[in-house]
């Protein structure tokens, strides 16, 4: 026997109403047909958005942190002296050797090459170069240099009346520890620098720039652009003429496409020519010389006579 409604609450049980008289929660479709939501409410999602913002605005405090660094006029350099932001700077580093002094072109060669480079990035006077290079070298060389200094001064009062340049000092330690003749020897050859029969534009460039550069030669855009053509074969020198040519780039590859479009044709002519000379016909057998001439191997005649065929 069942228990009635008031013996389940005697026994402090709670009758739950039928399901039917509750309204039915609508069904949710299945995972293929649900339409997936763009993101609202996903934790990993909100998470991901979140460090992107932090990271996003990190990088803008950075940013501006560099642009306060970086002077834009006499205001940010008055904060600088006086202990506000630093300037912004590029941090370089270059390993330069002592130069010992030693007679060797390359050797000089590179020690400047390296201090040119040096200098590139630092923004040095003429003095100031002369002086960092004369740390960088040997102490007789700095001997050297003042014993020099002093008979130029004392040669041309009105040349040397103001302080050398580093053109000057580099010229001076290239005429000083290049062996004896090579600076000449090299000067005499860029001078007279042609390109050869078998030398390409390519090979010819290379040397072009090795002897400037080994020279020191500075000279305008415009200057050098006209001796690289001078140096270059009749016809390319022909064809780049009237081209209009700003720099010595634009001139390696106008003359290099020059060269490379006179080889192609060079060798279409004679593929032209060997397939002429397999078609024409052969000429006729020539019999032997006599007398230095040329017979033709005509028929011998019949002699005439008795049967036996010698003449009566």
């Amino acid at each position: 026997m069942s228990p009635t409604r008031s013996g389940y609450k005697e026994l402090g049980l709670d009758l739950v109403e039928p399901l039917q008289d509750q309204p039915r929660k609508p069904r949710r479709p299945p995972m293929g047909e649900e339409k997936k939501d763009e993101g609202a409410g996903d934790p990993i999602k909100m998470l991901l958005e979140e460090a992107l913002e932090k990271q996003r605005n990190a990088m803008m405090d950075n940013f501006a942190q560099i642009l306060q660094r970086i002077p834009t006029g006499g205001a940010s350099t008055s904060r600088s002296h006086s202990g506000g932001a630093t300037p912004f700077k590029v941090q370089v580093n270059f390993d330069i050797p002592i130069f010992d002094g030693q007679i060797d072109a390359d050797a000089v060669d590179r020690w400047l090459n390296l201090l040119e480079g040096y200098f590139s990035v630092h923004d040095f006077s003429d003095r100031e170069k002369i002086i960092f290079a004369l740390l960088k070298a040997a102490p007789h060389v700095k001997d050297w240099w003042e014993t020099y200094s002093e008979q130029e001064g004392e040669g041309e009062p009105s040349l040397f009346s103001v302080a050398p340049t580093w053109n000057s000092f580099r010229d001076a330690i290239k005429e000083q520890y290049y062996p004896v003749g090579s600076y000449e020897d090299k000067y005499i050859q860029w001078t007279t620098l042609r390109q050869q029969r078998d030398q390409d534009v390519h090979e010819m460039t290379n040397l072009f720039h090795t002897l400037r550069i080994k020279l020191g030669i500075k000279d305008s855009e415009k200057h050098l652009v006209l001796k690289y053509r001078s140096c270059l074969h009749r016809y390319i020198q022909e064809e780049m003429e009237f081209l209009d040519i700003s720099s010595l780039g634009v001139a390696y590859r106008y003359a290099a496409k020059i060269e490379q479009k006179f080889k192609q044709k060079k060798r279409d002519f004679g593929s032209a020519n060997q397939k002429h000379v397999k078609g024409t016909p052969k000429p006729q057998n020539k019999g032997p010389s006599q007398g230095g001439v040329a017979q033709d191997n005509l028929p011998k005649p019949q002699a005439i006579g008795d049967g036996a065929g010698s003449p009566r």
